[in-house]
């Protein structure tokens, strides 16, 4: 969620540099697949899946509370690359600028008012991804944190250009206490694969 999962929050939990996804070689030397189905865990990298290359970097609990009780939400920081040369790849909600604009979250009123409707309505106009927690189906959305290697800067997007990178930024409202938690990603730009994201409780990094 842009300016509540602030990008200095990711980046302070993932270690990660703006530098790193600036470079040629990131997500190299790592496995490639073209399978229909591949299994990515807290740490693994895969440098070319159909054009896509991920690493599941980080995951995290944050500090506001959801509008219903007894969650919490979790924000999985995914590192992405986009490594055709002419095929846009849409990924998360196709109208995250919409969204910002109409639940801005730049001050601690704002957060107050608006960290629920806008979770709800990231939620809601994200398609290609489905969250699973200890057997049941969870609310989730995503969106992209697109990196600009001249500025050093990030912007939110609904989608990864060719040749570029940047974040998958990904946030669910679980149960407190929950064990586990898998990610199935559906992706628009290639017909009848997937991306599974398992990750459990241990593997979370407090924000």
């Amino acid at each position: 969620m842009s300016n509540k999962i602030s990008r200095r929050t990711f980046l302070k939990c993932t270690g990660a540099s703006a530098a790193a996804l600036g470079t040629a070689a990131l997500l190299g030397g790592c496995q490639s697949s073209s399978n229909a189905s591949v299994e990515v865990k807290v740490g693994d990298k895969v440098s070319n899946w159909n054009n896509l290359g991920v690493q599941l970097t980080s995951v995290f609990t944050l500090t506001s509370a959801p509008d219903v009780p007894g969650h919490e939400y979790v924000a999985v920081l995914v590192t992405a690359v986009n490594r055709s040369s002419s095929v846009t790849f849409n990924i998360g909600a196709p109208n995250i600028a919409e969204i910002n604009a109409a639940y801005p979250l730049n001050t601690d009123a704002a957060k107050a008012a608006n960290t629920a409707p806008y979770f709800h309505a990231l939620s809601a106009s994200t398609t290609d991804f489905a969250v699973v927690c200890d057997g049941a189906d969870v609310e989730s959305g995503a969106y992209i944190s697109l990196y600009d290697s001249t500025t050093e800067t990030f912007t939110d997007a609904p989608s990864l250009p060719p040749q570029r990178s940047g974040y998958i930024e990904l946030v669910c409202m679980v149960p407190t206490g929950w064990q586990q938690i898998t990610v199935t990603y559906t992706p628009t730009f290639v017909t009848n694969k997937t991306l599974t994201f398992s990750l459990s409780a241990s593997d979370v990094a407090k924000a």
